[in-house]
């Protein structure tokens, strides 16, 4: 199966910066790191607060040039040059947030939103883009009629559904999930990893979902990458294996995933 993405020996830090007489030198935040993701596969990237799972994300989404490496988009090389990332790989390459009222314009309605990208990248007549929109709408669980609302009228787990149709509207080939459920309830972070299951079988989408639930992680990962002080300690594709790992961060992350039922949980004196 070929990959839509890899990324080769990448390694960034945030350069050095001069106090009074001495320069000081920041320790890096990614260390040789190398992962791949097949086509209409999900790998789950993983890892505590400051293990670099956002700054990997953003150098594979292009916002952050690294200081060392590459990533391969469908074997485009997206830092050969200075000239930026080109637009046939952002129309393919897209992203999904976490904080899902700050990443949409609280001034537009769901159906602008959502067909931002559209008017974008594609020509489309006034008909066929409110048939595409209505479409989208209705692949995510919401109603065409929702099309007319604007941000604030929906639910966090409703707004999140109107990010994810804006991510899938140009057919991707790749979707990062920046701990896209993470500010949800339990409730709608099940619905939304139903809906994004459903979505990938449908579509053939890959996915890169960034998160520190690995319980999350193991409901839609076909692989898990855990890291851990900007390297990659934990790369298997059998993500049930994480239960059998001796390794600190893994232990870590297991060890916060919460029982089903509270008679579940263990209670020891101290």
């Amino acid at each position: 199966m070929l990959n839509v993405l890899q990324v080769s020996g990448l390694s960034h830090s945030y350069g050095k910066r001069r106090w009074w007489n001495r320069t000081e030198t920041h320790s890096p935040v990614l260390e040789d790191i190398s992962i791949d993701l097949e086509k209409g596969c999900c790998l789950g990237l993983l890892g505590s607060s400051g293990a670099g799972k956002s700054t990997l994300g953003k150098i594979i989404l292009g916002l952050q040039r690294p200081s060392k490496g590459q990533v391969l988009f469908e074997g485009c090389n997206l830092y050969s040059t200075n000239r930026g990332m080109p637009k046939s790989v952002r129309r393919d390459l897209q992203v999904v947030f976490q904080d899902c009222y700050s990443a949409v314009n609280p001034m537009m309605t769901a159906a602008q939103i959502i067909g931002e990208p559209l008017r974008n990248y594609e020509s489309l007549s006034l008909a066929e883009m409110h048939r595409r929109i209505g479409e989208l709408l209705e692949q995510v669980g919401l109603r065409v009629e929702d099309g007319a609302k604007r941000p604030e009228q929906f639910s966090g787990g409703q707004l999140q559904r109107v990010n994810i149709a804006r991510a899938i509207a140009l057919k991707p080939k790749l979707i990062v999930l920046d701990e896209s459920i993470s500010s949800l309830d339990m409730v709608h972070q099940v619905r939304i990893l139903d809906l994004l299951t459903e979505l990938k079988e449908k579509h053939g989408l890959s996915y890169l979902f960034i998160t520190h639930d690995i319980q999350a992680a193991m409901s839609i990962c076909d692989r898990i990458a855990i890291m851990e002080q900007g390297r990659v300690v934990y790369n298997s594709d059998d993500p049930e294996s994480v239960f059998l790992s001796d390794h600190p961060a893994v232990k870590q992350l297991v060890s916060a995933i919460l029982p089903n039922h509270p008679s579940d949980l263990t209670y020891r004196d101290n």
